[in-house]
């Protein structure tokens, strides 16, 4: 199965959000907690809750924040 164009925002908002989710986890915790044997369950036990919330955080403000970025670069509307 082919998605079609109609699908490109939610395509991109997964790939985006677990995408930023993970590398943000991973730092976190690497951060917090260190990096050992144990960092790939403690990662993927974060990235878990992180990759949702990145999603639902990401499609939900998509416009709010490309209205302000727009705003910052002077882009007419």
């Amino acid at each position: 199965m082919k998605l079609t164009p109609k699908h490109t925002a939610w395509v991109f908002a997964l790939l985006m959000s677990g995408t930023m989710a993970a590398i943000v986890s991973a730092v976190v915790t690497a951060v917090n907690t260190g990096v050992d044997g144990e960092f790939v369950g403690r990662w993927l036990a974060s990235y878990i809750i992180a990759w949702p919330v990145a999603f639902v955080s990401l499609f939900s403000l998509k416009t709010t924040v490309m209205a302000i970025a727009r705003k910052i670069t002077a882009h007419p509307e």
